[in-house]
């Protein structure tokens, strides 16, 4: 009987390989994964990153059966499994390989078949114009790669073309500088082109795709690249490298001219060795330029004689880059410039199956060990990551694409993932179940019908022949598994290296819980309090919590960490996990509710001076009465909290609700819940008083006394208390004296807070003196105080209730007299002074009308200017008159004769020594 089975690997042979060949990537900036044997990936690039490589395209590594790196390239450099440069195969100081890292699959590392020890690494270079202008001799000048960047030699390129090569190195021989293999055969050429040396081809040599794939009779392998319109290739057995290639001349004609950018592009083998698949970035004749005019096109392989054959177009005018078959063969996908696109290979009409799978372009494309297909990522919005196909034999979106699948931690992707011998992809072992004391299961995944199957478990028990059997291993260790096959006429030998892990141990536990009710169910528990007893303490065991064991069996429905109970008590299943074997142990958890109903906690605190209604506790002093000496007490915000003991505060807490607000004290012994308490805090208001006010005391009124207030702002002020600085107890007190008086105004909280009166001395005004400016056009007064008037003070003329003015200057007095009021705002009086302002009149009419019949200085009498002198002259300066300034003024006659209508000079001396001189009119 046959079976088919299809689950792609590694394809072996007499060599015996299994999917470790292809567990270790290295590409890009220092970016590096390792597929585990159990499908999950590590990132090799984390700080500190020993990664050597650094390319934008090209690379290779290889790995043994186990998966334990070998050596890895750029294409120029070889570096040892730990990262130190083989120094027969070092490109900076010129013993470097013909590849090219900007070369889009610059080498490809092929094992000897039979000596594990050789290992040829193929290169091919990037086929550069600029050195093709110049053959055969070298080209020396800048390299100009667009945006204003260039490069020189050695740096971009050594000046040549350098086509297809192989070396080969040696891993049980030590360089010089101790690396781990060595170069022992470096460069060899292989010819890809017509060799005519006048001719267009040996100038560039090379394309730069390659891949490789095992032959039919799993002795050998194929190694193929492309130029033009022809396939090379190059079979490899155990006596090496054969130089003379298996040529097949097929469509399309991919043009000398423009071969820069026409050589870009992934070639692929199949998986089971029957499909080649070619991406033609371009088919353009620019030099140097770009066309959208690239193709992919698919071909047959003889993977017994190595032809190519049956080209079909199955994409036109695009720019393809990366290209991969599916493990099973069933699709194939391309990544262009504008998208990722999946063809259906088991289609009738494979051109028209495309489907449009991402917008995420460009960036090669690789099949990895775990049958998931990787792109790199270049210009994207993270570069540090990888995109994955994770079911690749699925249609269209069913094919699972993840951007950002695979983080590369300190590495960066760039255009290139490495390239592997494809057969690798095609078989492989699987085991499942691999603790002690589980029932292990085997299958092997193959593409091709299986004609018989004979396993070796590796623990010296009997073989057996069943394609997919158990077996029971009965001690911890490493076991070497290997099955012969025989599929389709061809003998196929798998091995897979497992280890039989131990169970880890775990230990039942249990959770004692407080419920501040009678409630005994839909308590939360915070399951994890329990983790470090289970786990013996052992950090790298892994706890999960689950309410039946089946569940745990079908890893279904675990519990999360914060759980109320159903019943109580109640028993759950802890999962005790070893991340690292996959293997666990169920143990038991039991979770118990403690009910009491403890009294509420109060206590109270006067609010601090910001008045916001949140000050600090002590929550420490708080007195729970009946708990052990030896308890802890924990505090939380909410009673959830303190039941799932997170989120835990500070003893010294500043509430955060102000004025009232609840937290709870959760008491606990040996990690049992002995009580939750709850606590309500009071922020007490202070009293609501004025702080500050100033009071005046008027010394010239010594037996008057004043009322000063304690200031209270609140309408409810029963039961507080008053201190004064007096001695006094009261809410108002009586004063006459000057100075500061205090008052502490306590609430029935005993919440205090003081206020400061400031008492100062204040009296009537004392006048020193009033300066008038007058006999002038505008009259003004000013007043003068003395020195010791103390006090705020308004001024008035002739009103003596006001207005008061605050100025103590007067202006457009009129002549007269007037009565000068002086006020005290402190209420210690009002001063008062009399005073004139003098006027000279302009005329005089003596016509006995009661109105101007005489001429005199305004603002003199008995009590001002009394003994002024005036003198009234004509204008020939003859004394007329005498005028005395008490008297009604002179009355224009001169003895006994009326003076005619004229003007008359007068000469005034005042009694303070001030004269003034002038005329005035006499009409009739």
């Amino acid at each position: 009987m046959k079976f088919k089975w299809l689950l792609f690997f590694i394809f072996l042979s007499i060599k015996s390989f299994s999917q470790g060949e292809a567990s270790n990537w290295f590409f890009g900036s220092k970016a590096g994964i390792k597929f585990n044997a159990d499908n999950t990936i590590t990132v090799l690039s984390t700080s500190p990153n020993p990664i050597a490589i650094n390319t934008n395209e090209g690379c290779s590594s290889f790995s043994d059966s186990s998966g334990n790196l070998l050596l890895y390239t750029d294409g120029r450099t070889i570096w040892d499994r730990n990262h130190v440069i083989m120094p027969n195969g070092n490109y900076t100081t010129g013993t470097g390989l013909f590849g090219d890292p900007s070369s889009t699959q610059s080498g490809i590392i092929i094992p000897n078949p039979v000596n594990p020890n050789l290992y040829y690494v193929f290169t091919v270079d990037e086929p550069h114009q600029v050195n093709a202008t110049v053959y055969p001799n070298q080209y020396t000048g800048n390299y100009n790669e667009g945006n204003g960047v260039t490069q020189t030699i050695p740096d971009a390129d050594d000046g040549f073309n350098n086509g297809l090569n192989y070396s080969v190195v040696d891993i049980s021989v030590m360089g010089i500088n101790g690396s781990i293999g060595d170069v022992i055969n470096r460069n060899t050429h292989l010819v890809t082109y017509d060799p005519n040396p006048f001719g267009e081809e040996i100038k560039y040599k090379s394309s730069e795709k390659i891949t490789a794939v095992k032959t039919q009779d799993g002795l050998g392998y194929w190694v193929i690249t492309h130029f033009t319109n022809k396939f090379y290739v190059f079979k490899i057995d155990g006596n090496g490298v054969n130089q003379t290639p298996v040529i097949s001349q097929t469509n399309p004609l991919v043009p000398i001219s423009g071969y820069r950018r026409n050589s870009i592009g992934q070639l692929k083998a199949s998986p089971d060795g029957k499909k080649i698949a070619i991406a033609h970035n371009q088919i353009g004749t620019e030099l140097g330029g770009s066309s959208n005019n690239g193709a992919v096109y698919l071909y047959d392989f003889n993977n017994q004689t190595g032809v190519v054959s049956n080209p079909i177009s199955i994409m036109q005018n695009e720019n393809p880059y990366g290209i991969e078959f599916s493990a099973e063969v069933k699709k194939l996908y391309v990544s262009t410039s504008a998208a990722i696109i999946q063809f259906d290979l088991e289609s009738s009409n494979i051109p028209l199956s495309s489907i449009g799978i991402s917008s995420r372009a460009n960036g090669s494309l690789q099949l990895g060990p775990d049958k998931k297909i990787y792109k790199a990522n270049i210009n994207t919005s993270n570069d540090s990551t990888l995109d994955v196909i994770n079911d690749p034999e699925l249609e269209g979106s069913l094919c699972n694409y993840q951007p950002e699948g695979v983080s590369l931690g300190s590495g960066v992707s760039k255009f290139g993932l490495p390239p592997f011998i494809t057969s690798f992809f095609s078989s492989n072992i699987t085991a499942r179940n691999l603790c002690l004391g589980d029932i292990t299961n085997f299958e092997v995944n193959v593409n091709g019908n299986i004609d018989t199957a004979t396993w070796d478990f590796g623990d010296g028990s009997p073989a057996a022949s069943s394609v997919s059997p158990n077996h029971t291993y009965t001690a911890i260790g490493n076991y070497n598994v290997t099955v012969t096959l025989v599929v389709e006429g061809t003998p196929i030998t798998n091995s897979k290296n497992i280890t039989i892990s131990a169970l880890p141990d775990a230990f039942p536990s249990s959770l004692t819980q407080c419920s501040l009710t009678s409630a005994m169910t839909d308590i939360p528990f915070n399951l994890s309090q329990a983790t470090d007893v289970i786990n013996g303490g052992n950090s790298n065991l892994l706890v999960s919590y689950f309410k039946l064991q089946s569940d745990v069996n079908n890893n279904i429905s675990e519990l999360p960490t914060n759980y109320s109970n159903v019943t109580n008590p109640e028993q759950i299943f802890a999962k005790v996990l070893n991340p690292l074997t996959g293997c666990y142990t169920l143990t038991t958890l039991e979770l118990i509710v403690n009910s009491s109903t403890n009294p509420e906690i109060s206590i109270r605190k006067c609010d601090d001076s910001t008045e916001d209604g949140l000050t600090q506790f002590q929550l420490s002093e708080v007195l729970i009465t009946g708990i052990s000496a030896t308890a802890t007490t924990t505090y939380f915000t909410s009673l959830n909290d303190a039941f799932l003991e997170q989120n835990p505060i500070n003893v010294s807490f500043t509430n955060t609700i102000a004025n009232t607000q609840t937290v709870f004290a959760r008491v606990e012994e040996n990690n049992e819940c002995q009580g939750i308490y709850s606590i309500k805090l009071t922020v007490d208001k202070l009293p609501q008083i004025e702080l500050q006010d100033t009071k005046y005391i008027c010394t010239n009124r010594p037996t008057q006394f004043i009322t000063l207030t304690a200031g209270l702002l609140q309408v409810n002020a029963a039961n507080f208390t008053y201190d004064w600085s007096t001695g006094q107890t009261t809410a108002t007190i009586q004063v006459n004296l000057p100075g500061n008086y205090t008052v502490k105004v306590t609430s029935p909280f005993g919440c205090e807070k003081t206020r400061t009166i400031s008492v100062l001395p204040s009296n009537d005004a004392t006048i020193q003196n009033v300066v008038i400016h007058d006999l002038v056009a505008n009259n003004t007064v000013t007043v003068v105080l003395d020195s010791s008037s103390i006090g705020d003070y308004l001024y008035s003329l002739d009103s003596p209730n006001g207005p008061f003015q605050e100025s103590n200057h007067f202006e457009n007095v009129e002549a007269g007299f007037h009565t000068i009021y002086v006020y005290s705002t402190k209420g210690c009086g009002t001063t008062q002074e009399e005073i004139s302002v003098l006027e000279i009149p302009k005329f005089f009419t003596p016509n006995q009308d009661g109105v101007n019949d005489t001429w005199n200085i305004i603002g003199m009498n008995a009590s001002f200017y009394a003994n002024s002198k005036i003198y009234i002259f004509d204008r020939f300066g003859k004394l007329l008159a005498d005028v005395d300034p008490k008297s009604p003024g002179w009355n224009g006659v001169y003895n006994g004769y009326n003076l005619p209508s004229t003007d008359y000079w007068y000469l005034v001396t005042l009694e303070n020594g001030r004269t003034d001189r002038g005329h005035f009119s006499l009409v009739r």
